[in-house]
């Protein structure tokens, strides 16, 4: 298989939140046999543990440990974890200290970042933003990293132009449609989040 979207790179979303549950081994198998260039995970923390969970953890469920879906992926794809919480820094650093593929560490939060720096000098790091392209750019300098995970909605030709102008690598969550990540494709943003990245690809 060979993905019908360019340079563009493609993300399972949650692994591959629509095809599988959600942070889910489900998921990441999905997203692994697709050959993704990336896998997106959120992580929190259950019981001292480090799960992947999007939402907040909830005693009664069972969650995919974050040492499981490390230890399923080994290295086969990129990694994008998305920390959802402070006190999943730390859990994250010691699990990753072994791990010798390409993580990204991402957060909507600056102090998540900047402590991540710290605990991971030699992970990239990425800033999250669901809305303003002003304020990427400010957090980002801040932390000097040039990697901006922004929701797609916000993004036009000359936003992207303008942030690509700049060194910035842009990427466009969450896209299912087609037409949507070609428009975004033309633009030159570097890749995108999908739920159903099944449907990026062509036989």
């Amino acid at each position: 298989m060979e993905y019908n979207a360019g340079d563009m790179e493609i993300i399972g979303h949650r692994g591959a939140g629509g095809l599988a549950p959600e942070n889910s081994i489900e998921a990441i198998r999905k997203a692994i046999a697709l050959k993704l260039d990336m896998i997106e995970l959120d992580v929190r923390v259950q019981e001292g543990t480090a799960v992947l969970s999007h939402d907040q953890t909830n005693t009664n469920k069972v969650y995919c440990p974050l040492s499981m879906a490390l230890k399923e992926i080994a290295s086969k794809t990129d990694i994008n974890l998305e920390i959802k919480e402070r006190r999943a820094l730390a859990k994250v650093a010691k699990l990753l200290k072994t791990y010798p593929g390409k993580v990204v560490i991402s957060s909507f939060r600056f102090n998540i970042l900047k402590e991540a720096q710290e605990l991971l000098p030699n992970r990239e790091i990425a800033v999250i933003e669901n809305w303003s392209g002003i304020r990427a750019v400010a957090t980002a300098s801040l932390l000097q990293t040039k990697r901006l995970h922004i929701k797609h909605q916000w993004l036009w030709a000359g936003l992207v132009k303008s942030l690509k102008h700049q060194g910035y690598k842009v990427y466009a969550y969450t896209i299912n449609d087609k037409k949507r990540a070609q428009e975004l494709q033309k633009w030159g943003v570097n890749g995108i989040f999908t739920d159903y990245p099944n449907r990026f690809l062509t036989k």
